[in-house]
């Protein structure tokens, strides 16, 4: 059967008894699926324009759930606002106000790549210069394989490693293509790329199963070089940052970097949070490394209104004047709850009463919490929440005791990723996703892993400062820990 993207030339095939979002990830084109197509989450909706499906009943507006819907006749489908790529404000980071004209004049041209689970991003530089010229982000095509990295290693250890590695690679290659064609370059000569370490796997066509099991063997964890033709991407060479271990990637060794660990003064910690909470605590000349699987509740999936920090999504909740009021990225109509605005929604439920320390909601007819048209939380969220700031917070207070630290102790704390942009460090502290020991001495980081992987492109010393930085780092193994669950679940409380 056909299946055609409404108001697009996309176009592909589906076999026999296969549904709709398994034949998009088999052609490399993807949905957003939170939960990797188990029939959970409810996010893979898909408007039918035209042709009729098996499994699923369109409702009275043609959507059916892509990962039940079976085609039975060729069809016309539109995707929904979560298809779309980001409009980039919620990643504008620059740091050199670069320019985005088209009539830059660029002899040897570089793109630094930053693959996050739920996000791509990646920054053209001009190599002789060292300016950055124009920076473009969207979703991670592979969120048709879940939300988080287990989703991806489970997809991998059903077979689907080749689909996996197709999707990022077609999505690679056409930024590679659209920088190429915008500024009109001869050639991208270098592409470097900072990820996690199922993500690098991926990237490289590299089976991640053996990290989805105990011991958790990643099949390679240092820098590898590439010719750009062996991955069929259009760029010279490819280089990947080397990791420390199976779930502290090269994403964070590139963020370490960028903020330039190994100079503190003081005792400094790093967390970028995501699907994970990864994180790094540098003291006395050691590098202290933890992951906590988070889930992926603070990237807007397994949310029931939640979204990527896409165009109209809610960024921003407070009570003022006396009523809730919000900001959207990009200034649009609000679409869906995204990471930071879920904090601030959680905050501000504590502080008006609406929910207790449990979670539940302190009228017992209340089913929800209203934040915009259709927009709004229910106890579900609630606890996906507690149980996404709980593995943080309790993975930070045992990292930092397995450091003989205190939390009183520590002044730097550098806040990275997808959440390093909008978080209020006050909601952060106020609903228990950071320690009230954090407060005031959080830097607000943003994508310090896209920023890394520049310095890998502009600095050839930067290399070996990574390795400088791999050689001191130690991980610790939270799931082997009774200390954790212990804490895990003292924390699933929010502070009062």
């Amino acid at each position: 059967m056909k299946i055609c993207i409404y108001n697009s030339d996309l176009v592909f095939e589906a076999l026999e008894g296969e549904t709709i979002l398994s034949a998009f990830g088999k052609n490399g084109f993807s949905i957003a699926a939170p939960c990797g197509g188990r029939h959970i989450c409810g996010k893979c909706k898909v408007r039918i324009i035209s042709g009729s499906v098996l499994g699923d009943v369109p409702d009275m507006e043609g959507l059916v759930l892509a990962c039940q819907a079976v085609p039975e006749t060729d069809l016309t489908i539109a995707l929904l606002h979560e298809a779309n790529t980001y409009d980039g404000g919620a990643y504008q980071d620059l740091a050199s106000n670069p320019s985005t004209t088209e009539t830059v004049s660029i002899k040897r041209a570089g793109v630094a790549l930053d693959i996050g689970t739920t996000t791509v991003s990646a920054r053209l530089v001009d190599l002789d210069t060292g300016s950055e010229l124009d920076t473009y982000s969207a979703l991670n095509a592979q969120k048709v394989f879940g939300a988080d990295v287990m989703s991806r290693i489970g997809a991998a250890r059903s077979g689907k490693t080749a689909e996996l590695f197709n999707v990022i690679n077609r999505q690679t290659q056409e930024i590679l293509s659209g920088f190429i064609s915008k500024f009109s370059l001869p050639k991208i000569e270098t592409l470097t790329v900072a990820a996690n370490t199922t993500m690098l796997h991926l990237f490289a066509n590299t089976d991640p199963s053996s990290m989805g099991e105990v011991p958790f063997t990643p099949v390679f964890l240092e820098e590898k070089i590439y010719a750009g033709k062996d991955l069929a991407l259009s760029a010279d060479k490819v280089i990947l940052l080397p990791s420390i271990s199976s779930f502290i990637g090269g994403d964070i060794v590139s963020g370490l970097g960028e903020i330039d660990i190994l100079k503190a003064q003081e005792t400094t910690f790093f967390i970028d949070i995501g699907t994970n909470g990864e994180m790094a605590l540098f003291h006395q000349g050691k590098i202290y490394c933890a992951s906590a699987a988070a889930g992926p509740a603070l990237e807007g999936a397994e949310i029931s209104c939640g979204t990527g920090s896409i165009r109209g999504a809610i960024n921003k909740v407070e009570w003022t004047e006396g009523k809730l009021s919000f900001t959207t990225i990009g200034g649009a109509a609000p679409v869906g709850l995204c990471g930071c605005g879920l904090i601030d929604a959680m905050a501000l439920m504590l502080d008006r009463e609406i929910i207790d320390e449990t979670g539940a909601f302190s009228d017992d007819d209340r089913e929800e919490f209203q934040i915009a048209g259709s927009i709004a939380l229910v106890n579900r969220d609630v606890r996906q929440y507690q149980l996404a700031k709980s593995a943080i917070l309790s993975a930070i207070k045992i990292l930092f005791n397995h450091a003989g630290l205190e939390l009183s102790e520590i002044k730097n704390v550098f806040v990275a990723g997808g959440l390093g942009f909008y978080i209020d460090q006050k909601t952060a502290v106020r609903t228990g996703l950071l320690p009230d020991e954090f407060l005031n001495h959080i830097t607000v980081s943003g994508n310090t892993s896209l920023r890394g992987a520049v310095k890998a492109l502009l600095d050839p010393r930067f290399m070996d400062y990574c390795q400088k930085i791999i050689a001191i780092s130690s991980t610790l193994d939270l799931a082997s820990d009774p200390a954790f669950m212990d804490a895990f679940a003292e924390n699933m409380l929010f502070p009062m």
